[in-house]
């Protein structure tokens, strides 16, 4: 916060002004949506559902990924146990991001050598190979904005490296964590067993919906949303919260900023209940949505008020160029 003067008389303060100042403290959480890697990656999210939905012969018309993973779970016969849904989408959107690296030029000799080790290779080294998400296209990409900031803690639905990327573009070094939601993912190797503490150079990236290295990491169907929603609400507080101390902690001190989320959508529902709502103490937080008709306005901001959250109307790109002109301002 700026320094008072002698006689200066209190200005007030804009929320935006607010998370600006929080961010140069380290004081501020992003919460990142599975979207925003889809529309950097993979050809956008609502292309990316259309071709789920063609790829898996989805007969009903509402496009909705968990709903139609949910069905597929349910109906598909080859579908032998919860975990082959999600290894059969990590494969979908590894064979998607093939097609896409192909007709945009990638090099026959990358893309043979990956074909080789297709099965060996998880989406995010997978996509790190192929050159994507393309950093350096326009308009600027959010992630590296993120990045830039002096913050320890990134939260993620994203199952994939994007934010890992981007930190270590920015010259740090990022450790990565998942929510361990059920007991079959507890004897993977947790980075907090090493006494680590995320830190602005070594910044945590903490992906809530599990990571494509772990397939039964994911949270993709809505029985898994639900499973995932019970898991962390019941045990806050004890030696058996999947969801660790530091980040328990950082959600409760610091403002929040979602990027890609859809209030409607079971991903933010989840979200929302489980992590946003227990906290003890709601502080000024924001989130990024597009601008809906009139009614669907103030429908989210009435829902969202309670909370202490402000909406930005706009894109993810538009308000991650206003963040970085804010904090060089």
């Amino acid at each position: 916060m700026p320094r008072i003067r002698i006689g200066q008389r209190k200005v007030a303060r804009t929320w935006e002004q607010t998370i600006i100042e929080r961010i140069r403290v380290g004081k501020v959480v992003p919460v990142i949506g599975n979207v925003v890697s889809n529309n950097l990656a993979l050809g956008g999210h609502d292309n990316l559902v259309e071709a789920y939905a063609k790829y898996t012969s989805y007969p009903l018309n509402d496009l909705d990924l968990i709903r139609m993973a949910q069905f597929i779970s349910v109906t598909d016969e080859s579908v032998t146990d919860p975990r082959a849904v999600k290894e059969d989408y990590i494969n979908f959107i590894k064979n998607r991001l093939f097609d896409i690296a192909e007709a945009n030029g990638t090099p026959g000799d990358i893309l043979a050598e990956l074909e080789e080790e297709f099965d060996d290779v998880n989406f995010s080294e997978f996509s790190e190979r192929l050159g994507y998400p393309k950093f350096d296209q326009k308009p600027v990409n959010p992630y590296l904005i993120l990045a830039e900031l002096p913050l320890p803690i990134y939260l993620t639905t994203s199952y994939h490296n994007f934010m890992e990327v981007a930190l270590k573009q920015a010259g740090k070094a990022p450790r990565t964590e998942i929510c361990r939601w059920h007991k079959g993912l507890e004897g993977i190797p947790s980075v907090f067993k090493e006494d680590y503490q995320p830190t602005k150079a070594e910044p945590l990236v903490y992906h809530l919906h599990g990571f494509d290295a772990y397939p039964a990491s994911l949270v993709l169907t809505e029985d898994d949303h639900m499973e995932f929603l019970v898991a962390i609400s019941q045990h806050i507080g004890r030696e058996t919260d999947p969801i660790p101390r530091r980040v328990r902690q950082a959600m409760a001190d610091s403002s929040l900023v979602l990027l890609g989320y859809d209030v409607r959508c079971w991903d933010f529902r989840v979200l929302f209940w489980g992590l946003i709502k227990p906290r003890p103490l709601q502080q000024t937080s924001v989130s990024v949505q597009l601008v809906p008709d009139e009614i669907e306005r103030n429908y989210l901001q009435k829902y969202l008020d309670e909370f202490e959250f402000k909406i930005y109307w706009g894109d993810i790109y538009q308000y991650a160029q206003e963040l970085r002109e804010a904090l060089a301002g």
